[in-house]
């Protein structure tokens, strides 16, 4: 996948059409310095937007592959233009709010900050075991290299509203 491409082609779409998102998983991980390989790109959008997204997407080429009551996965015939996973998120203010922009050429991507993907994995985890182990891999690889600069209060309160406070002392112990 040509992650440039695809990134410029979907959030100048996204940006186009006053859709606000931002970028989470792997790729928005990348952006804060943090490397890990990945198939696809993942991006958070409010459930309001949902049915524009799934248009939008539609009509740059992307097929429709999954569908469940939190996320849409695409695929595109040209493997260079890749997998766009939607998560939809019901929040007013939130994630999508507080990220941060980077500016790529003549593009600002707006990406999740640190503690608010840790937050996410969290949730992935209590919601599906089999991911656990690289959602646990890729928190420890942000503490690892973020570590005290970290909102350690923000990472408390997503252990406390996951209901993963146990999970607290073990993300802290990464540092």
């Amino acid at each position: 996948m040509e992650f440039k491409k695809v990134i410029t082609t979907i959030l100048l779409e996204l940006d186009k059409h006053n859709i606000p998102y931002t970028l989470i998983g792997a790729v928005a991980m990348g952006f804060w310095g943090v490397q890990r390989d990945t198939l696809d790109v993942d991006v958070l959008v409010k459930e309001r937007d949902r049915e524009k997204v799934i248009a939008l997407i539609k009509s740059l080429g992307y097929d429709h592959v999954v569908s469940s009551k939190f996320a849409d996965q695409f695929s595109h015939i040209l493997k260079d233009m890749g997998l766009i996973d939607f998560l939809y998120t019901r929040k007013e203010k939130g994630i999508i709010e507080s990220s941060m922009s980077f500016k790529i050429g003549e593009l600002y991507l707006h990406v999740a900050l640190p503690e608010d993907i840790i937050g996410m994995k969290l949730d992935g985890i209590r919601n599906n075991p089999k991911r656990e182990m690289k959602d646990w891999a890729d928190i420890q690889s942000i503490v690892e290299f973020i570590g005290d600069e970290l909102d350690w209060e923000k990472i408390k309160h997503y252990c406390k509203i996951t209901d993963m406070e146990s999970a607290y002392e073990k993300i802290r112990s990464f540092r």
